[in-house]
């Protein structure tokens, strides 16, 4: 009976291993991503604290609204791609959160 759990033992092993992997690469460019543009906005503000150029952050957040939509979709379309096919999905499901809830 043993025999036959260990297979799969081995492929939830190796789908946490991996989804652990995707889920720390995934943090760190997110993280990378808004340090970005945290940096981007406070060029902007002191830009704009200089009279350099002026922002419409109205016409900013009426624009920006489409584009989280293009994100959201996106990231439904990036998970899709990451567990196609995988005998292992719930293993790398549980890796990439346990990898995405770490601190």
């Amino acid at each position: 009976m043993l025999e036959h759990l260990i297979p799969g033992l081995g492929v939830l092993g190796l789908g946490g291993l991996l989804g652990y992997g995707v889920g720390l690469a995934f943090k760190s460019a997110a993280k990378t991503l808004g340090c970005l543009l945290g940096v981007l906005f406070i060029l902007l503000q002191v830009l704009a604290y200089y009279g350099i150029v002026h922002v419409n952050w109205s016409a900013v957040m009426h624009h920006a609204q489409p584009a989280t939509q293009v994100a959201e979709t996106a990231l439904q379309k990036l998970w899709h791609i990451m567990t196609y096919n995988l005998p292992f999905a719930g293993g790398f499901v549980a890796g990439a959160v346990l990898a995405l809830r770490r601190r």
